[in-house]
């Protein structure tokens, strides 16, 4: 795995994109994990709730397991979010083609829920495509868990109402 930090030891609060490339393998979510924590370290941001680190390893973990084989880009950037939460938007590309798909798991399945829990926990989410590939991503305000599942629940009252 290789750790690379652009910009400034110390990123402005508007700058500061962290990368690390990935093999695709099954470790490559743990070292997904990781390389967040190092990132949000240097930053100077903390995510109590495991949020940040628990999104990007679902992704690059989908990515190892549905992708081609070739490596796995990571980029984290940082960022204001409204109401000046700090946040950030999580990257993670591979050159497969094949667009991620959401699942309906039974209850009993252990996979198939990655995208689902992206969907839940995320500010906003997402995947773009390139000739060389495609792009998944989720940006997550640091602070704001609990507000998030509160949404979330009531959302889903509505609907079954």
């Amino acid at each position: 795995m290789t750790l690379e930090v652009l910009g400034p030891a110390e990123p402005e609060e508007s700058g500061g994109v962290f990368r690390a490339d990935l093999a695709a393998d099954p470790a490559s979510a743990r070292q997904a994990r990781t390389a967040v924590r190092s990132a949000l370290a240097a930053w100077g941001m903390d995510d109590p709730s495991g949020d940040a680190e628990l999104l990007a390893s679902e992704l690059v973990a989908n990515a190892a397991e549905h992708g081609d084989g070739t490596p796995i880009s990571l980029a984290l950037h940082r960022h204001a979010e409204p109401g000046r939460r700090r946040g950030i938007t999580c990257e993670v590309t591979d050159t497969s083609p094949a667009m991620p798909r959401r699942m309906q798991p039974g209850p009993d399945a252990e996979r198939g829920r990655g995208l689902a829990i992206v969907a839940a926990l995320a500010r906003s989410s997402g995947v773009r495509t390139s000739p060389a590939g495609k792009t998944s991503w989720f940006t997550l305000a640091l602070t704001d868990r609990a507000l998030r599942v509160a949404r979330l629940i009531e959302h889903e009252a509505e609907a079954g109402a």
